[in-house]
This record gives C-alpha cells, sequence and structure tokens, in this order.
C-alpha cells in the first residue's frame, strides 16, 4: 500500500481544520516549523479550552515519539480517510495563555479554597500583579506547602491549567479520520515499552 506524505505546512493545515470543528468559537494560533532532521508545530491560544482537551485533539497528528531512556526519536504510522498517510511534524507543542481574568478567577479559587490557611499565616489575597511578576513563588502556607516548589504561585498555576469554558469540544470529523496504526516497535523491543497504539 502506497503512503502519501504530508509536508509540516499540509499537517498544520489539518490540525488548524480540526481545531476549529472542536473548538469553533477558539482561536488558535498553528504554526509549523522546519529544521535540520524533522519538523514540529506550536499551537498556541488565550483561555477557554484547556491543555488537555486540545491535546486530545492535536494528539492524532503526531508523526513521532520520544523514548528518553535511550535518547531515541521513533516513528509513528497513520491511516486518513482510509489512506495510509505520514505527518509532517514530529512533535505537536502546545501553550496556552491566560487572561487577566482567567487569573483572577484561578486567584479567587485558591484563595476561596485555603482561605484559612492564609488567614493564619495573615497573608492578604493575592493580585494578578502580584501572580504576573512571579512573587507568589516566594509565598508559602503553613500547613499546606511542604515540599520544594509548592508555593501560592504553583496553586494558582494548577487552577488555571485544570480550568476551562467547556466540558468537550464538538466532534470533529478531520481528527475522527485519523488513526495510528503503529509505531515503528524499537522502544517496545530496546527502550522503555513506548506504544503509540492507544484509544484516544
Amino acid at each position: 500500500m502506497t503512503t502519501r506524505y504530508l509536508t509540516c505546512a499540509e499537517t498544520a493545515k489539518l490540525v488548524r481544520k480540526a481545531l476549529k470543528e472542536s473548538f469553533p468559537d477558539a482561536k488558535f494560533s498553528v504554526r509549523g516549523k522546519t529544521y535540520t532532521g524533522g519538523a514540529s508545530i506550536s499551537v498556541g491560544w488565550t483561555d477557554g479550552p484547556n491543555i488537555k482537551q486540545v491535546e486530545t485533539i492535536t494528539c492524532r497528528f503526531v508523526a513521532s515519539y520520544f523514548d528518553g531512556a535511550i535518547d531515541y526519536k521513533g516513528s509513528i504510522y497513520h491511516m486518513m480517510n482510509g489512506e495510509t498517510v505520514s505527518f509532517g511534524a514530529d512533535f505537536i507543542h502546545t501553550q496556552r495563555a491566560a487572561s487577566d481574568d482567567a487569573v483572577e478567577r484561578a486567584i479567587d479559587q485558591v484563595f476561596r479554597k485555603f482561605r484559612g490557611n492564609f488567614s493564619s499565616a495573615g497573608i492578604e489575597k493575592p493580585t494578578v500583579d502580584d501572580f504576573r511578576t512571579g512573587r507568589l513563588w516566594s509565598v508559602c502556607l503553613p500547613d499546606l506547602h511542604n515540599f520544594g516548589g509548592e508555593s501560592v504561585q504553583s496553586d494558582i498555576n494548577a487552577a488555571l491549567a485544570r480550568s476551562s469554558d467547556r466540558l468537550r469540544g464538538c466532534e470533529s470529523k478531520t481528527a475522527q479520520s485519523v488513526f495510528v496504526t503503529h509505531d515503528d516497535g524499537y522502544s517496545r523491543q530496546c527502550g522503555s515499552g513506548f506504544s503509540a497504539v492507544v484509544v484516544h
């Protein structure tokens, strides 16, 4: 069976279409980048669906996997509309920005949840500026932040990461037309046991 090879730009166009079908009211920036030995796509947006929700769509178009245990980049193979295809982006990176309103909501959530801890420490409710400038990385609440890296800033980041303006996206015909058939199998034989054949 012949394989249809798509460029990074053609793959980015499919990703953009699938995201528009899944989240028609959200605005995404989808940019492809080619470099020596490969290519990748960067997807960016503000507020709206969270990263996990977006990656349920973008993961369908990823052409490679990386096994850090053996420092190896392997290939993932797909079918689309019954045709064997090879996508042109090794990896797809996602990054969601947060508006001031979204940060304010996350702060409110954290402050309500840990109001007693804030009160016992004599710490006022944080502001958006406190978060934006990173001052909250050094603010730790008693009886709550016991390990390195834990802080009010990390709590707000976690609240932002979980937040979404919807329970799920719409069905994307483009994304639904794609499925993984197999990977090159090298990680399972020689590495950490990665397998690309999973149900999304």
